[in-house]
């Protein structure tokens, strides 16, 4: 196969400019079948047949040009965040190249401007957003204003915290456990100072800002189609980051002495009530994942629809396992739609949507339980010891329940109406 005349970009070029393609969309949050196939499609735009191969650590490229195969490897950069506003752009060069609109020049100027732009928020109005959707969190669990009001502040304090270890390049793992702890004591001491219904929460529901969501998800489709070493790396950091968490937590408990009980209320809110929190809910993801103004409708829809859903069913009856695999369906179906209308991978519309049925007050607590059952050694109770497996179940069941609904909708096609909007 040879180059395409309106790019006349050469086997290296088109190798090199290729994998810039990947990593930028894998490092902005793209599921791994979505950077693959936009990388192949980009290549084909530049005249080439090529082969994408994506590891952890590293991609690897093979170009073939009249029968003889060319290999690169390229770096890999694991997401932890989303940069909707990167990814729609990528796309955005991909479709040009394929209809040869963009020469090699034009192709590396662009590349090398999307990598060095500043995000569209700043970091003050993320960590604010992300106090409103911690402190609404907290509603949903069943908190009253006293938290909320606390919560608000423990997570924009906790937000602003994490940005700054970022921007330092602390190690991955460090950044959710001092997050956590610095967040977490904030919470405590707001409690010791205007005690509240459900204290825990001021410590917990800040916390969840943290759960891993887009390696998590992305994981979970890697397992779906097969790529089970890349699966397997994502699902461990996902876990490890979920532990550095819970870990802070504790050592916020010890400091402030707000423990965090193995059992707790789980209250329904009104539908209505449910419904307008869990839109705010999702603002924060709006402003963290830099998402375009034209998209911010979508991010709500999916998260009123999923957790309302989800308090609907309960109220009717239905337990809640099977309630969480319907409204994960149901945000799964929605971020599959929005995500081909808007060229974003689905983690973009699906963990904002999500993100308040993500069982991790279960997690931390059964990790506070464990940790108590170390400590007591032969002495611990009966009573800790079923609670706390009681949890590690619960957290599997819900996390399985989250996971079964994403990827069941996430892996029926869709019509070709909706195909063709992609390339709107």
């Amino acid at each position: 196969m040879t180059a395409n005349h309106s790019t006349s970009a050469t086997p290296e070029e088109t190798a090199h400019l290729s994998l810039e393609i990947g990593r930028l969309l894998l490092m902005n949050g793209s599921d791994t079948a979505r950077a693959k196939e936009a990388v192949e499609r980009f290549a084909h735009g530049l005249g080439y047949e090529s082969h994408l191969s994506i590891t952890f650590d590293a991609l690897l490229l093979t170009v073939i040009v009249e029968n003889q195969f060319r290999t690169k490897v390229g770096s890999h950069i694991p997401a932890t965040t989303v940069n909707m506003t990167a990814v729609e752009s990528l796309n955005r060069i991909v479709d040009d190249t394929s209809s040869g609109l963009l020469d090699v020049v034009t192709i590396a100027s662009r590349l090398t401007a999307l990598e060095y732009s500043k995000p569209l928020y700043s970091w003050w109005l993320v960590a604010a957003t992300l106090g409103l959707t911690g402190a609404s969190l907290s509603r949903l669990f069943g908190g009253d204003w006293s938290v909320f009001a606390t919560v608000l502040i423990a997570s924009m304090i906790g937000t602003a915290v994490r940005q700054r270890l970022g921007r330092w390049h602390i190690h991955q793992l460090a950044i959710p456990f001092i997050t956590a702890l610095v967040s977490g004591i904030i919470g405590g001491v707001g409690m010791r100072v205007h005690p509240s219904n459900i204290p825990a929460l001021c410590l917990i529901a800040p916390a969840m800002l943290l759960v891993p969501g887009v390696p998590l998800i992305n994981g979970i489709r890697d397992a779906i189609d097969n790529n089970m070493t890349l699966a397997l790396s994502r699902l461990s950091f996902s876990v490890l980051v979920v532990v550095a968490i819970a870990l802070g937590l504790f050592t916020a408990t010890v400091v402030t002495g707000v423990g965090i009980p193995l059992s707790g209320p789980s209250p329904l809110l009104p539908i209505a009530e449910d419904a307008a929190f869990s839109a705010l809910t999702t603002i924060g993801y709006v402003f963290l994942f830099n998402v375009t103004a034209s998209a911010v409708w979508a991010c709500v829809i999916c998260g009123v629809c999923c957790h309302a859903l989800r308090t609907a069913l309960l109220h009717f009856g239905l337990d809640i396992i099977s309630g969480t695999v319907i409204s994960s369906l149901v945000a799964g179906l929605l971020a599959h739609i929005f995500a081909r209308r808007f060229r974003t991978p689905p983690t973009t519309f699906a963990f904002p949507s999500v993100v308040a049925l993500v069982p991790g007050s279960y997690a931390f607590r059964a990790f506070i339980g464990c940790l108590q059952i170390l400590r007591a050694g032969d002495l611990a109770s009966s009573g800790l010891i079923a609670e706390t497996v009681s949890l590690i179940l619960y957290t599997i069941l819900l996390t399985s329940a989250i996971a079964v609904g994403l990827a069941i909708a996430l892996s029926v096609p869709l019509p070709a109406w909706h195909r063709g909007a992609s390339a709107d």
